[in-house]
């Protein structure tokens, strides 16, 4: 299947881990509570497998908004080794939605073999029940984060001593800024980003499909494209709405 993926000759955002981020002023339309639904997509390239500056059970978060008592949602990669996760969860990806206090949260993932350096589609879905994870067009899996489960996609259920009662989340909105190569500056990203857009509605199959083949980006309610694929010093240019954002310890680099 042809895709869309960086060729060689493109320029994309390089992350180096420890201290590289970028980070984007936080609007309404980057939460999920504004419109009841957000679709997040990005090609994503670990340049490795296992990442230096991790965080809890063994991962790092790569595209997310929220800070301490006011998280949102977020994009995770675990390492592929030392995970303490059991069953462990060597590079599973994921797309997280959480309640402003944080702790656990519900979304959905995949987990496959990767390769170092090279480059994945990932779309993660949030509609008014459920959350759901793509990659490289196809759906992988779907998780009901409130309400009662619905077809294929689970509920999920709180930690002892109430692991009999359904784990549910309510977005709300906050102030943190959405960054990428980190949430929160707990655990950082190592290796490219390019093409990081948002939707203030749930993306379905098809368009998912088409804009990881030919990258036609659906403008009914895209509210953040963020190209990275084009050198402008320190500042990410977004072509939505000009919501630009400051690299730090970023860098541009050229696909080879």
């Amino acid at each position: 299947m042809t895709n869309a993926a960086p060729r060689t000759g493109d320029v994309y955002l390089k992350l180096a881990g420890t201290d590289s981020y970028v980070e984007i002023a936080n609007i309404a339309d980057y939460s999920i509570a504004t419109t009841g639904a957000l679709s997040v997509a990005a090609w994503m390239r670990p340049d490795t497998l296992n990442f230096s500056r991790w965080e809890g059970s063994g991962y790092v978060h790569w595209l997310g908004k929220g800070d301490s008592g006011q998280h949102e949602w977020t994009f995770r990669m675990y390492n592929l080794d030392g995970t303490t996760e059991d069953p462990p969860r060597p590079n599973r990806i994921s797309f997280y939605t959480f309640n402003p206090d944080g702790g656990l949260g519900v979304g959905s993932y995949f987990q496959d073999t990767l390769q170092e350096a090279s480059w994945i589609f990932v779309v993660g879905v949030a509609d008014s029940t459920r959350t759901h994870m793509y990659r490289d067009g196809r759906h992988r899996r779907c998780d009901t984060y409130r309400g009662p489960a619905m077809g294929r996609c689970p509920i999920h259920f709180q930690p002892p001593p109430n692991d009999n009662l359904q784990l549910e989340i309510d977005p709300t909105p906050g102030s943190a800024p959405l960054r990428f190569g980190t949430r929160d500056f707990n655990s950082f990203f190592q290796g490219g980003l390019s093409r990081a857009r948002i939707w203030n509605r749930a993306l379905g199959a098809g368009e998912i499909s088409a804009l990881y083949s030919t990258d036609a980006a659906p403008p009914d309610g895209l509210v953040a494209e963020f190209l990275l694929n084009a050198d402008t010093g320190t500042i990410a240019i977004d072509s939505a709405q000009g919501n630009n954002g400051n690299l730090f310890g970023a860098t541009w680099d050229v696909q080879l």
